[in-house]
């Protein structure tokens, strides 16, 4: 009862933070990973219900190589599916403004508005700092960035979105690299390739 109460809190809190129109209860977060342009790979992550609906995760094998051309393709192959899989109340995407730019115009494009947030890590001398219960992620909206302070639960529920976005895009990312390695290696040798 507890738990259920404070993600209602949880998702008033994000409304009033964002400004936005209503409460979201069903988010979608995306993430893509890569490792020097092989295994191209996408994740969607769901919350819904105050949990993660495991069953609702989609996983993408992508053509583009650079991140901004990954999500953009990410993002389209979601939209595509809006008729058969309606959109959530929110998105977050793992990046920052420039990716919920491009996410946001994918929406508009087929006449769909949707609530989204972006959070991108922050970055001390060039690396991305994420030292559990310090890191200071941004969110961002179309119309403002917050920094939050580290310990606050609105930023703490944004990055276990991310996380478990993060986690599911580099599972999927090792194991097609395997398959990858293991075909390449299977080449190599005389009489099979």
């Amino acid at each position: 009862k507890h738990q259920k109460e404070s993600n209602i809190s949880i998702y008033e809190d994000l409304k009033n933070l964002f400004g936005f129109d209503s409460i979201a209860k069903r988010f979608e977060c995306f993430d893509n990973s890569h490792m020097m342009g092989q295994a191209n790979v996408g994740a969607m992550m769901v919350w819904d219900n105050d949990n993660f609906t495991k069953e609702d995760y989609r996983l993408y094998n992508l053509e583009q190589k650079d991140e901004y051309a990954q999500m953009r393709e990410l993002i389209t192959r979601r939209v595509e599916k809006f008729k058969e899989n309606p959109p959530p109340d929110m998105w977050v995407i793992d990046g920052g403004l420039t990716l919920l730019k491009l996410a946001n115009d994918i929406c508009q494009s087929v006449g769909v508005n949707l609530d989204m947030v972006a959070i991108s890590k922050e970055k001390i001398d060039a690396k991305a700092h994420r030292a559990k219960g310090s890191a200071k992620d941004i969110l961002y909206t179309l119309n403002d960035r917050f920094r939050l302070e580290p310990s606050d639960k609105r930023l703490h529920f944004c990055q276990r979105l991310r996380d478990e976005a993060h986690r599911l895009a580099i599972n999927f990312h090792k194991k097609q690299k395997r398959k990858e390695d293991k075909q390449i290696s299977l080449l190599s040798i005389d009489g099979i390739g």
